[in-house]
């Protein structure tokens, strides 16, 4: 839903324990708990594919 709503291509992580090293879009990452569930959104730029 994110994709059709703000442009491709976001990418979702969810859990509990995890690491993470991420490029993202500018203004394009978000990092939040619920609890102890924590959720990692982001976004990267996408480049055509050369055919």
């Amino acid at each position: 839903e994110f994709d059709t709503t703000y442009g491709p291509a976001w990418h979702c992580i969810v859990g509990t324990s995890f690491g993470s090293y991420v490029t993202h879009s500018i203004g394009g990452f978000l990092y939040f708990s619920i609890d102890k569930v924590y959720v990692l959104l982001f976004k990267t730029a996408v480049e055509p594919l050369d055919q």
